[in-house]
């Protein structure tokens, strides 16, 4: 007889989002990628880097890395990420199409929950906007690991 779940205490639920735009090349320059929008990235790689500076036979990265993240709260939606991101761009279009180019422009949104469920809607309007901002969207799903507790029943 399968177990009665209406007895079984809910599990807490823990979801958080992030986002970041993140811009990699492997001919323009980190350096280059801040100078040319006038933004401060948050992370950033040089092409040709140790992938692990501390361990001089690591690998050496073969494109340049530019991270600027959202500014947003875990707790956020992901689709106020991706706003910020886009007000953050506001005045940048015609740059952005030109380090199109040579450079792989991504909005990157990451989604968990411990209970493994949870969506998100990405208004129309807000993806015409990404889209004209030449702005691929990338999500990355974090699933529940067996140390979240969640047991998939």
């Amino acid at each position: 007889m399968p177990e009665n779940l209406m007895l079984r205490q809910p599990m807490p639920d823990t979801k958080w989002s992030a986002g970041s735009l993140r811009i990699t090349s492997q001919t323009v320059s980190a350096s280059e990628i801040s100078a040319r929008l006038g933004i401060a990235p948050d992370d950033q790689s040089e092409r040709g880097s140790l992938t692990s500076p501390r361990n001089p036979s690591s690998v050496r990265r073969e494109t340049s890395l530019w991270i600027r993240r959202s500014g947003l709260g875990s707790d956020r939606w992901p689709e106020e990420h991706v706003a910020a991101l886009v007000r953050l761009l506001d005045g940048h279009r015609e740059e952005l199409m030109r380090l199109s180019v040579a450079c792989d422009l991504e909005v990157v949104l990451g989604f968990g929950s411990e209970n493994g469920q949870g969506g998100c809607v990405l208004p129309a309007h807000l993806l015409a906007e990404v889209g004209a901002l030449g702005l691929d969207v990338v999500l990355d799903l974090y699933p529940p690991t067996p140390e979240d507790g969640a047991s998939g029943t």
